[in-house]
């Protein structure tokens, strides 16, 4: 009988093997598909091959399995092997891979290949579903139990073999994990990589030798303790974990497109700078999670006591981008609701629910509805600047701003008179100035400083008038009379005298017929005029209304010339016309002056004194103006409710100009107890903020974030995906106990920080362990630390840290990012209109999008920052007068080692160094003299010097529209954003207000070394 049932047990060992499920002996148990079955296709497959029929298939019944789709039946009961739903799960086919985003357990294949071995049996449902009504969504019961929407479960932490490493519940849940596959981890950090991993994770600033020394002397159970509550209270953990939050909440002090109609030019928000230092703060107070939520997306509607300090935090809403240049206002407010959609829902629910602006989401029980319903709530919210004074101090400011912009507008009517009057009178000399071409041009070869004298003209004009006649012109054909004439050597003074005044004539004509078109234009606005004043442009967003908002008369059908007599109008008084067109932002300049046409000190040199007179004075006035409007009243980016509430109808296949019923405004139905209920407060944005504080999905979001921050990847490591496309949890127990604990602590994100840094698994070593390796490449068990590099502004904030340089002041004001900029990098201007070079070269995330996560990047060109730019060489002279007063080169060495590494060179490094050291001055001496001595010559009248001018000729001055263009004001970026960039190959040191004065040593080309290291870049 023994030996029967050992024969039985191999039988089953070798059928389990060959088939790959377990085996059947007998029918399964009644409850198997319900048990297990059901809540896999509910988890994995209803999201698809529901309602979407992706492919043509249906998984929601045994008859739909039987029907199959484009491959055929998905099951063949009582043969797995050859049922398509088994292939599919086994992801033998690398084309035939499913779930969509993952991939089922063994046991979940197993499960699943037994079920079909056994017939493939489906139970009648016993639960009772409504009907659905025709065209309603209908969320089944498997959908609503997929993992991230179901209630926290209370996981108890597992008993462990291990139980000497284990000191925490986290260390019980990792290790029972990486016992179950057999696997172990690796030993514990030293005290110095492990504090300097805290340090930077906490604070973005590595520590001091000092703070490593009393920290190496603390042998007491609680040292680790000791060091995570310090850095906790450290005003810098404010500013590392509130830069954490900008990245999700797309924080950015502009607007990428930055309104440029006509143009207005680069458009930053004045002070975007009180969200960021709202964040930093509440993270310093560790606000509670839920009061955090709700600030941003209602502060202005909490309670009167606390409502001014919350204020700021609406910017989570009023700072997002800016669309209103983009199209019609319909189609503008519909991206602006999108945006705040979906970077509430990533942001805190991590669903992507903008996925269903335009149909159901295709994979997650979000219907369109859902989201009208989310977009709605942002429909009834504006918009809205909260001034940071008193009410009178504000109406007393902006009178004054409005008499500000009363004298501008004064201004740019008096230059656009002026400048018309004067190209009227240049137009008529315009016969005098070409026969002047002919004569420097033509057969005469005459010389042109002497026709410009006799001739009594503008030297800048007559070259405009050179090079516009040379020029082809495919819109119109008033020159090629005179340009088949120039074309012929023996043409003749007469015959030029001629097409020269005919010339005149056709400008003069078109200019006759632009005015009587303006005439009958100027009647037609003012029948368009709502009242008897012109409607202002608008310039934030509250303010678009209607299309006319943004471009008043836009809209209007004026009057126009003839094509080609419109192009010659326009090249002769408004601007030479190119195929191409002004970028903002790049070196591309705008289209040059109309030939006619004189701006800025170009037309104020040629107004005469009585222009020039008016010009000065009103400039004046409007200077002083503008004095007493300094400093510029601060005011908070952020929203409010709309006067008139009202649903938004959705929009039939995500088009705002194609209707339907208005949806009532609620939170997610697949996140609601039931049907949801309508918001009845205001917009909702409130209740909205309620609801996502009580949802178990939004603290199994926040506990991954952070997780993920501490560690590299998240237990899901898609933080903004919870849904069916994302990554399903390494570690389902362990997420739900870290988000039941955060609830149980009140939302304490320090706690949370406090729970995971003091656990073996953050405790632990980088190092490899080969057989672990093979079984998690991705080491998304834990069973090791891995090591990452700093990001873009722990690089930047820990070689300031260690050079001594970095200014401790918080808060404020946002300057650009340069090499003389000394404040941490959080406080550098993070712009969407051009972001900073320096950031985007160490993967700093658009501000445009809520950030999922940074991406690593590996390019040739952070390594020359490294070795070139002048912030680099700069601060490695600062760091190496640390060292100077160091009695030798050995000792100096020594002193960098320790500020920089936190320990002491090895002998060979010291070698390395003290050799460096002796042979770099004479490196630099060779080198020298290698490089060829400037030339430097004499020349005498008349010849040419080594720079090809002749000695005798004087420099040209510029002309007035060159001196306008070196006295652009600020509002020209070509720099932007480049000045950290200072002396990288290809950057130059063409940034604005980035230059930095250095004497480069050998001492400081060594601290260089040491900051580009590795050893110093990573943390280990």
């Amino acid at each position: 009988m023994q030996s029967l049932k050992v024969l039985r047990f191999k039988g089953i060992i070798v059928f389990g093997l060959a088939a790959g499920i377990p085996a059947v002996a007998q029918s399964l148990p009644p409850d198997f598909f319900e048990s297990k079955i059901r809540p896999i296709l509910a988890a994995n497959c209803y999201a698809c091959h529901q309602d979407s029929q992706l492919g043509g298939l249906r998984l929601d019944s045994r008859e739909a399995m039987l029907k199959g789709g484009g491959r055929g039946p998905a099951i063949v009961p009582g043969d797995p092997d050859n049922s398509v739903l088994i292939k599919a799960v086994r992801q033998g086919d690398p084309k035939f891979k499913m779930p969509m985003g993952g991939k089922l357990k063994d046991a979940e294949v197993s499960d699943l290949a037994a079920w079909i071995k056994d017939g493939a049996k489906w139970p009648a449902t016993t639960v009772t579903v409504a009907a659905a009504k025709p065209g309603q969504y209908v969320i089944s019961p498997e959908r609503r139990n997929f993992w991230s929407f179901v209630p926290l479960k209370n996981s108890e932490p597992p008993v462990v073999k291990d139980t000497r490493w284990a000191r925490t519940p986290i260390d019980r849940f990792v290790l029972a994990r990486l016992e179950k596959e057999s696997m172990k981890p690796v030993k514990a950090a030293n005290k110095r990589d492990w504090l300097r991993r805290a340090t930077l994770d906490l604070t973005g600033m590595p520590p001091t030798i000092d703070e490593l020394a009393a920290f190496e002397k603390d042998t007491t159970p609680d040292a680790y303790a000791r060091v995570v509550d310090r850095l906790l209270a450290s005003p810098h953990y404010g500013e590392r974990w509130g830069r954490f939050w900008l990245d999700i909440a797309r924080f950015g002090e502009d607007d990428y497109r930055s309104l440029n109609p006509f143009p207005r030019g680069y458009f930053p928000y004045a002070n975007a700078h009180l969200y960021r230092d709202w964040v930093i703060e509440a993270m310093n107070d560790d606000m509670s999670y839920d009061m955090f939520i709700k600030a941003q997306l209602a502060g202005d509607l909490l309670d009167e006591k606390i409502r001014y300090k919350m204020l700021p935090a609406t910017g989570f809403l009023g700072l997002g981008p800016w669309y209103f240049d983009n199209g019609s206002v319909e189609v503008t407010r519909a991206d602006e609701r999108h945006d705040r959609v979906d970077v509430v829902t990533r942001g805190f629910l991590g669903l992507t629910v903008g996925c269903a602006r335009c149909h159901d989401h295709k994979y997650d029980p979000i219907p369109q509805k859902d989201y009208y319903s989310l977009a709605g709530v942002f429909r009834d919210t504006e918009y809205h600047e909260y001034p940071l004074a008193p009410q009178s101090v504000v109406d007393t400011f902006k009178l004054m701003q409005d008499d500000v912009e009363k004298k501008q507008k004064q201004m740019q009517d008096l230059q656009q008179s002026l400048g018309s009057k004067l190209a009227e009178r240049l137009a008529l000399e315009s016969a005098n100035y070409l026969n002047g071409v002919w004569e420097v041009a033509g057969p005469q070869k005459k010389d042109k400083d002497a026709v410009v004298e006799a001739r009594k003209l503008d030297y800048e004009l007559f070259d405009r008038w050179t090079r516009y006649m040379e020029k082809p012109s495919e819109k119109y054909k008033y020159k090629e009379a005179w340009q088949a004439m120039m074309k012929r050597p023996e043409s003749k003074a007469d015959e030029a005298k001629k097409l020269a005044q005919q010339f005149q004539d056709d400008i003069e004509r078109a200019m006759i017929a632009k005015k009587d078109i303006e005439e009958e234009n100027e009647i037609i606005r003012a029948k368009a005029l709502e009242g008897t004043k012109k409607k202002k442009f608008a310039n934030k967003p509250n303010e678009f209304i209607t299309n006319d908002d943004f471009c008043p008369g836009c809209g209007l059908e004026l009057k126009t010339l003839p094509e080609p007599q419109s192009e010659f109008w326009t090249e002769m008084f408004q601007h030479e016309i190119s195929d191409g067109m002004d970028i903002p932002g790049t070196d591309k300049k705008g289209p040059k002056p109309g030939v006619l046409l004189f701006r800025g000190w170009g037309l104020e040199s040629r107004v005469g004194v009585t222009g020039q007179g008016e010009i000065a004075a009103l400039k004046k006035d409007i200077d002083d103006q503008k004095k007493k409007l300094e400093p510029a009243l601060s005011y908070v980016h952020g929203v409010t409710e709309t006067k008139n509430i009202t649903d938004l109808p959705l929009h039939i296949r995500g088009n705002p100009m194609n209707l339907g019923d208005p949806v009532p405004r609620h939170f997610m139905t697949v996140l609601s107890d039931g049907e949801p209920k309508p918001f009845a407060k205001g917009s909702g944005r409130l209740e909205l903020a309620e609801d996502i504080t009580s949802s178990p999905l939004a603290m199994r979001v926040i506990v991954n974030r952070i997780w993920k921050e501490h560690f590299g990847t998240g237990i899901v490591d898609t933080p903004s995906n919870f849904g069916q496309a994302g990554e399903r949890p390494t570690n389902p127990e362990l997420l739900d106990f870290l988000a039941s604990q955060f609830v149980k602590d009140g939302m304490s994100m320090k706690k949370l920080h406090r729970q995971i840094m003091l656990s073996s698994v953050y405790l632990l070593s980088t190092e490899n362990d080969e057989a672990s390796a093979k079984k998690d490449p991705a080491n998304r068990m834990y069973w090791r630390f891995d090591r990452r590099r700093m990001e873009a502004e722990e690089v930047r904030d820990s070689i300031l840290t260690v050079s001594g340089n970095l200014d401790p002041a918080m808060g404020g004001p946002s300057a650009e990012l340069a090499p003389g900029m000394m404040r941490r990098t959080v406080y550098g201007r993070v712009s969407r209109y051009k972001l900073d070079t320096y950031l985007q070269l160490f993967d700093f995330p658009t501000p445009s999008i809520s950030a999922e996560k940074r991406f690593v990047t590996t390019v040739p060109l952070q390594r020359l920052f490294l070795m070139n730019s002048d912030f680099m060489q700069n601060e490695a002279e600062e760091l190496a007068k640390r060292a100077a007063a160091e009695p030798d080169n050995p000792a100096r060495i020594r002193k960098l080692y320790q500020i920089v590494y936190l320990r002491e060179p090895t002998a060979e490094e010291l070698k390395l160094g003290v050799d460096y050291l002796r042979d770099e001055p004479m490196r630099e001496y060779e080198e020298g003299k290698k490089k060829a001595a400037p030339v430097t010559q004499t020349a005498k009248p008349g010849e040419a010097t080594p720079t090809g001018i002749a000695a005798d000729v004087k420099p040209v001055p510029p002309t007035v529209e060159a001196i306008a263009d070196m006295a652009k004001p600020d509002g020209d970026n070509d720099d932007m954003g480049n000045a950290m960039m200072n002396g990288v190959p290809g950057f130059g040191k063409g940034a604005k207000n980035a230059d930095v004065k250095y004497e480069i040593t050998p001492l400081g080309r060594y601290a260089k070394v040491l900051l580009s290291s590795s050893e110093f870049l990573f943390i280990n």
